[in-house]
């Protein structure tokens, strides 16, 4: 009943996979050998954080611990830089680089930026609209199929059901830029206050640069989510 009747999607499928799995295992890879290298200016991600808070004039935001591992995230809420076990404290270039990259969206936070409020915006009902969406669309074709001349009705629930996806898709698409620039505005502030070493700069950058691409697949597999919605919602057409 859910069998998707096209190849270009499992083509690019095949493709956002392999991509995914690329981006990861090199995320990985820089990552961890950024992590052997000490920063060049021998500071510690929570010092950096705190001169780059002081540097853009922002106030009130404390730095805690957070046992884990990819733990490390800004709460704009509750006005704190959480910091993992590989960040807090370290003073590898890893670290530097992603404690830059979480005090970059406080900076966003605290300029107004108004793409970074949009998210914020959407990041509540994004989770949620992901799983109902896909939902609502496969309980408009069950309609369809269950219950004769529901054609109508099921073709509507299922529009109704992409639109709720919609959220979610939009969410993963200004989640890029946003990511993007706090990253731009680590590198920026980590080569103009010297946290890592001229040397160490463009394997800093590297990182930055591969953490973001794998929010550029998020927003492929988004996409692709989306495409097939759009082609389970062509079945339930058909069946009108």
């Amino acid at each position: 009943m859910y069998y998707i009747n096209s190849p270009i999607y499992y083509i690019l499928a095949i493709v956002v996979m392999i991509w995914s799995m690329a981006v990861q295992a090199g995320l990985k890879s820089k990552a961890r050998n950024g992590s052997e290298i000490p920063a060049a200016s021998g500071k510690t991600a929570n010092m950096i954080v705190q001169e780059m808070l002081s540097a853009h004039e922002i106030y009130g935001i404390t730095i805690e611990h957070k046992p884990g591992e990819l733990t490390d995230c800004y709460s704009p809420k509750e006005g704190k830089i959480y910091l993992s076990d590989t960040t807090y404290n370290k003073s590898s270039i890893t670290a530097i680089a992603v404690a830059a990259h979480e005090c970059g969206h406080a900076v966003q936070d605290h300029v107004n930026m108004p793409i970074y409020r949009f998210r914020q915006l959407l990041a509540p009902a994004a989770g949620i609209c992901s799983v109902a969406g896909v939902y609502i669309v496969a309980g408009g074709l069950l309609l369809n199929y269950a219950v004769e001349n529901a054609g109508d009705l099921g073709y509507f629930i299922c529009n109704l059901g992409i639109a709720i996806y919609l959220i979610t898709f939009l969410f993963y698409l200004v989640m890029l830029p946003v990511e993007r620039d706090a990253s731009r505005r680590a590198y920026k502030d980590m080569k103009e206050f010297g946290w890592v070493g001229d040397d160490q700069i463009k394997q800093t950058y590297k990182i930055l640069r591969a953490a973001g691409d794998t929010y550029a697949v998020a927003l492929a597999s988004s996409a692709l989510t989306l495409f097939r919605l759009l082609l389970m919602r062509g079945n339930s057409r058909r069946r009108r």
